[in-house]
């Protein structure tokens, strides 16, 4: 049997990922210090590029993703109305009956007492 690794398993893939946008993070800040000193050097400039198509990248992901799950939570939020909807019809057919059961008991005991 293999154990996995922490970088296997999903908390470590997550771990992983905020350190690299961390990282990412630092570097903007470092650069935009730089630029705003204007001592950004070309390898400088070809980094922060890197930097922000990576965060664009993900952020495209992450927005997309997000997407899903609301149009995931409106199906859901559709479902569960129709189904409290069921609940209020089927309560109202149980007292309806309830009541028509209650008006044919006087009937059902006079005929138990002939």
């Amino acid at each position: 049997m293999t154990t996995r690794t922490r970088s296997d398993s999903r908390r470590g893939r997550i771990a992983s990922r905020e350190a690299e946008r961390d990282a990412r993070r630092d570097r903007f800040r470092l650069f935009l210090a730089r630029a705003d000193r204007g001592v950004l050097s070309a390898e400088d400039s070809a980094q922060l590029r890197g930097d922000v198509e990576d965060e664009v990248a993900e952020c495209d992901t992450f927005r997309r993703s997000a997407g899903g799950q609301q149009a995931a939570v409106i199906r859901l939020h559709k479902r569960v109305e129709a189904a409290e909807q069921a609940i209020v019809e089927a309560e109202a057919e149980r007292d309806r009956y309830a009541a028509e059961a209650e008006a044919l008991r006087p009937h059902v005991v006079e005929e138990g007492s002939r």
